[in-house]
């Protein structure tokens, strides 16, 4: 008999495993009733797939509310300007003829400008510079948004002035809902430490820099979930201690201590309270205006007559918008009665507790039915209020010892 070879089929060569005299077949160790198994080339996923996954989600900046807030100040310190402006000057055309730039332009141009520092730059001052940019610029553009939601382009439109202070109030709920973000966790930590070593290389460091960094970092060594970061700031750890500190020169330290001098003369603690009290009297007199409104309004009596702005209104209608500025306005008198009260009888914290909530609910919720009837009203109002708000807020600072 003669053996003949038959032909192989090309391809790598395979390397069959030895077999022990005594190891049996694979054919033979597998029971017809056992189940299949996957072949080593399977295409079903590894579930443990050691590779991490890459995390996309948003990540708050340790500074995020400081620069919101400037934003939302450069907000409404530009349109409280443009507006008090351009009543001054009579508003005035810029162009002439068939051109008109309106102010909605440069607030386009502000806010390119802002777009282009922040993706341009990578410094430390990039953001407040941009909060500045998107404020100024995002406040002239909504000025003008009277203009852009009605066919005759009315600057002076009702539904302009709630538009810009919701717009306003929505950015100040960003503030609110910053401050409340969870912190602490190894992506926010590793995130804030990596902002800070830009300090680090710009020069010496701040001592409260260096301190909060060095924070940060012990903070991130000691987090189990992942451990690359905390190799990653035990490494960077000791740099930073080593890194050189200086205290930077305080240019207006000056100017602070002779404010802070003038203060203590012309503010003891009698005259502010006092001040307080007389200022929470006045706006929550003149809010219980609203409580007469609100009366008139509801009897529907026919020889009272309603006059607002230069318009009177049609006896026997109740307008939805001035029925709830009316009713706001009653409740914030009494509230601003009720702590210009506490305060004469030397009652500091409820006295300032009740003054600022009646300006919150004024300037939360008040105010944008308010501006619907009356814009220049408004502004007023919301100027007036926001001093008294920054003076309770410093009474309690100085007196109360409130940080808040």
């Amino acid at each position: 008999m003669t053996a003949t070879a038959e032909p192989r089929e090309p391809g790598p060569e395979r390397i069959e495993p030895a077999l022990s005299p005594d190891a049996a077949p694979a054919h033979a160790a597998v029971s017809d009733n056992a189940p299949d198994r996957a072949a080593p080339d399977s295409a079903a996923p590894d579930s443990a797939d050691p590779t991490p996954t890459r995390l996309r989600g948003p990540v708050v900046r340790e500074d995020a509310v400081q620069t919101v807030r400037l934003l939302a100040v450069a907000f409404g310190v530009t349109v409280v300007v443009t507006r008090l402006y351009l009543a001054l000057t009579g508003y005035p055309q810029i162009g002439g003829g068939e051109y008109h730039l309106a102010h909605a332009l440069w607030g386009g141009v502000l806010l390119l400008a802002g777009g282009v520092v922040a993706l341009l730059w990578s410094n430390r001052w990039v953001q407040p510079a941009t909060a500045v940019c998107a404020g100024v610029g995002s406040g002239l553009f909504v000025d003008e948004v009277g203009k852009f939601i009605t066919r005759r382009n009315d600057y002076f439109t009702p539904l302009a002035a709630p538009i810009i202070y919701s717009t306003f109030l929505a950015v100040l709920g960003v503030v609110v809902l910053a401050r409340h973000v969870p912190k602490g966790r190894p992506r926010e930590l590793a995130y804030a430490a990596v902002v800070r070593l830009k300090d680090l290389a710009d020069g010496p460091l701040r001592p409260a820099t260096r301190t909060v960094l060095l924070r940060d970092l012990d903070a991130l060594r000691t987090q189990p979930a992942r451990p690359d970061l905390a190799t990653l700031a035990g490494a960077v750890h000791p740099v930073v201690e080593a890194a050189p500190v200086q205290t930077p020169r305080d240019r207006l330290g000056g100017a602070r201590s002779v404010l802070a001098r003038t203060e203590r003369v012309l503010l003891p603690r009698w005259a502010h309270r006092l001040l307080l009290a007389v200022g929470s009297a006045v706006l929550g007199l003149l809010s219980l205006v609203g409580l007469a409104v609100l009366i008139a309004l509801l009897s529907a009596a026919p020889d009272v007559q309603i006059v607002l702005d230069d318009r009177a209104v049609a006896p026997g209608t109740r307008p939805p918008a001035l029925v709830i500025a009316s009713a706001g306005e009653a409740v914030v008198g009494v509230v601003l009665l009720l702590a210009a009260l506490a305060l004469l009888v030397g009652r500091d914290r409820a006295g300032t507790a009740l003054c600022r909530a009646g300006l919150v609910i004024a300037l939360a919720f008040v105010n944008v039915a308010l501006g619907y009837l009356d814009a220049e009203l408004v502004v007023v109002a919301v100027v007036v209020e926001l001093l008294l708000l920054v003076a309770t807020t410093r009474y309690r600072t100085r007196f109360l010892h409130d940080d808040a």
